[in-house]
């Protein structure tokens, strides 16, 4: 995947993050399951670099606190906008330079 795709997916990521912040329950489930398929393309992105592991495991924390917004983990007692942050956390991390050798 080209930097400018991988920039793309990413800024995708946080508009669907920013819009799950007044979404309903069904709105929520929606930017979840687009989320999820960012993230599959973000997953095969990362097999073409070195430290896949670490990729896939941010990658992982993003879907985490999203599937918490959408309610699917309901045992998480964070607030909404922590899970945001978090997921937004991750977003910032996926876009640095070592992480898919983006330029900065």
């Amino acid at each position: 995947m080209m930097e400018q795709d991988i920039r793309a997916v990413l800024d995708g990521l946080g508009l669907l993050i920013e819009d799950s912040k007044d979404a309903g329950k069904l709105q929520a489930m929606r930017n979840y399951a687009a989320i999820m398929a960012l993230c599959a393309d973000l997953r095969r992105a990362a097999d073409e670099y070195n430290g896949t592991w670490n990729i896939t495991m941010v990658i992982s924390e993003l879907e985490n606190h999203m599937a918490a917004v959408a309610g699917l983990f309901p045992t998480w007692d964070l607030p909404e906008d922590q899970h945001r942050v978090g997921a937004h956390g991750a977003i910032s991390k996926l876009a640095m330079g070592t992480c898919f050798g983006l330029t900065v």
